[in-house]
């Protein structure tokens, strides 16, 4: 066998050596020479003389660590296998050298007491899972934590204390892990041994062996409640009102539009708390913030889970009402507005409010935000206009108030508004005093639109300044060209109250009257009773500095107010222009009577001129002169006329000088 046997083992990788019965070497491969040298011919010397013999008598020796001398006299650790040669009466020799693998073995027993100490001594939770999903290891912190798992037990133990809405998501990624072998992170809620959820973040990470399988797994989870505490807090921060505790803005814009982006139909409610401005201005701030704590408390009483409730600005409040028909909504209203009735009490104070509620929906009455919300506080206004607690729903039909909205600032350049006059007598001889400018608006599509309807808007919106202006320079257009007819012909020319806070108007009445050549002296400018008194101080130093450059200053609807004719007298006020209720009724009642000749002697001891509006009989007009009243206009006279009829009127009515009713 010795050719064969030196052809086969020469460049065999392991060291092997054929002994004879006397324990001579008579072959050695190179492995076996580079492991212990050459020049060992003896078996014996190697210090197997023991189990040498043993061999001979035909037993296997194995020896799985065992101190040799070694090439150049160094001590090597190898594994010994005697092998029987029962025919030869020798053995074979095989030597593996176990340096390098005692070493790696010593490394690995100092790897794992190092992962052990760390594992023991870590807050993380440290688990191992095995290839077929069962638990090898836990750290101490989770028993300390958690309780004891047993080993070998099903991960699905592990899941037991799992928050049951984190289930599902956990046990996903953990599949995913054994079948992909992908890194995993998950966040999940678990009972600790108080019974308190704890907040835990989870790294799964797949272990390969050489043969690239999947040996084990290795999860490392740490405790995150303080940082889900944080996030909360800034959630809190950011989505909710640090006022009320409820939705805010953000979140309100957030919600909304996921419902539009999902199709959702919903309904949207403004509502406003009434008085709320009144409380902060009669009480004090502290006052106006309970009181909306209080509001939120008690519109919470009546909502359901579902029902998203948010404040969206400083006393602006809407619901959200996800897949709520009309009539539940309804029915909502009802019982948030009967929710306010009772009074709230602010310290020894009981403070009255009232709700109001606007209300469309999506996606019927539109399908945007913007227009939505435009939509629902419409609704609002509807209802706090016709003396607010109730609720209201958008109806398209209010799509006219929209209409006027957007086409009032364009209505002067498209050439749309028109004036109007009614002529004024007096009642000493007859003739006619001069007119009152009136503001007309023809629409293309809505037709006429009667001031009470687009007045408020201007002055709502700020555009009455620039509508004032321009009528007022139209007008004395228009009478400074009459005047070469009729050179003692006035004009009267309404003010809003809300432009006597605005103190560059002077300058601007001044400048039209230089432009259009017109006298201040045949200049009246009429301000409300109502508006004058709301803006007192400010209207005071405008109607001033108007009559210090000649303008004269009326008191219109005079009597309806709270102003006393003693307050007026402090004012720049030459004319009094009683109100039409009063003069309706002077020939039928004798107390309207006596309250308009009252009103007449009063400002007539004060240097006051008085007219009357609304005159539409003959028998009104002859009280009126036998008060010795000094002015009248109405129908009686005429209605109010565009310029062209108006110039035919005064040209027939100084012909005759005889009142027409036409």
């Amino acid at each position: 066998m010795g050719d064969n046997f030196v052809t086969y083992f020469q460049r065999f990788p392991e060291a092997v050596a054929l002994v004879e019965a006397n324990g001579r070497i008579i072959y050695s491969n190179l492995a076996f020479q580079a492991l212990v040298g050459a020049d060992v011919h003896d078996v014996r010397l190697l210090g197997f003389s023991e189990d040498f013999e043993r061999v001979k008598q035909g037993e296997t020796v194995d020896l799985r660590e065992r101190m040799i001398k070694g090439s150049g006299e160094r001590e090597i650790l190898v594994h010994v296998s005697l092998l029987p040669l029962k025919e030869e009466n020798g053995c074979i020799v095989v030597l593996r050298d176990r340096t390098e693998v005692t070493r790696l073995e010593v490394a690995l027993e100092e790897s794992e007491k190092r992962f052990r100490l760390i594992a023991e001594h870590s807050s993380d939770y440290i688990l191992i899972l095995s290839n077929e999903q069962k638990v090898t290891y836990i750290s101490p912190s989770f028993v300390h934590t958690f309780g004891v798992v047993q080993e070998e037990s099903e991960t699905s133990d592990l899941f037991r204390y799992v928050h049951r809405d984190d289930v599902d998501e956990l046990q996903q990624k953990l599949h995913t892990l054994y079948m992909t072998g992908e890194k995993q992170t998950a966040e999940f809620r678990r009972l600790d041994l108080h019974g308190q959820w704890i907040w835990m973040e989870a790294n799964g990470k797949a272990i390969f062996n050489e043969h690239g399988e999947l040996d084990y797994v290795v999860v490392a989870a740490k405790n995150i409640s303080e940082r889900k505490k944080y996030e909360e807090k800034l959630h809190q921060l950011a989505y909710f009102d640090s006022l009320t505790g409820i939705a805010n803005r953000s979140y309100f814009e957030r919600y909304i539009r996921q419902l539009i982006h999902e199709q959702t139909p919903f309904a949207l409610c403004y509502l406003d708390f009434d008085k709320f401005k009144w409380i902060n201005d009669h009480f004090s701030h502290q006052a106006g913030d309970y009181f909306l704590q209080e509001a939120v408390k008690r519109v919470q009483t009546v909502l359901q889970e579902n029902h998203f409730f948010a404040r969206i600005g400083g006393d602006e409040f809407v619901l959200l009402l996800p897949h709520t028909a009309k009539e539940a909504v309804s029915l909502l209203a009802e019982r948030l507005i009967q929710a306010f009735h009772q009074p709230f009490r602010y310290e020894k104070q009981m403070i009255q409010s009232t709700l109001s509620v606007g209300i469309a929906f999506f996606p019927s009455d539109a399908d945007n935000q913007e227009q939505l919300m435009k939509y629902a506080d419409q609704a609002l206004y509807y209802v706090k206009d016709r003396g607010k607690n109730g609720y209201h729903f958008y109806q398209p039909v209010h799509n006219r108030a929209e209409v006027i909205k957007r086409d009032l600032p364009f209505a002067i350049i498209r050439e749309q508004f028109y004036l109007c006059y009614q002529p004024k007598i007096e009642l000493g001889n007859g003739s006619a005093m001069g007119v009152e400018t009136l503001l007309r608006w023809r629409h293309p599509t809505l037709g006429e639109i009667p001031p009470l309807e687009f007045i408020p808007l201007a002055e709502k919106s700020g555009f009455i300044f620039e509508i004032t202006l321009w009528v007022l320079e139209q007008a004395c257009r228009q009478v400074k060209e009459w005047q070469t007819q009729f050179p003692k012909l006035k004009l009267a020319v309404n003010l809003s109250p809300f432009l006597l806070n605005r103190t560059e108007l002077v300058g601007h009445v001044i400048y039209i009257l230089n432009e259009t050549g017109f006298a201040p002296e045949h200049l009246i400018l009429e301000v409300t009773e109502s508006g004058l008194m709301e803006n007192i101080e400010t209207g005071k130093h405008i109607l001033t500095e108007l009559k210090t450059v000649g303008v004269q200053v009326a008191i219109d609807d005079f009597g309806t107010g709270f102003s006393s004719l003693a307050y007026i007298r402090n004012l720049p006020v030459t004319l009094l222009k009683i109100d039409r209720s009063f003069i309706q009724g002077i020939a039928e009642n004798s107390k309207d009577a006596t309250i308009v000749d009252t009103i007449i002697h009063l400002a007539k001891s004060l240097d006051i001129q008085v007219l009357a509006e609304g005159v539409e009989t003959n028998q009104q007009l002859s009280l009126l002169q036998q008060m010795h009243c000094d002015f009248a206009q109405g129908f009686y006279f005429s209605k109010s006329l565009e310029a062209e009829k108006l110039k035919h009127w005064l040209e027939q009515y100084n012909q005759s000088n005889v009142p027409s009713n036409t």
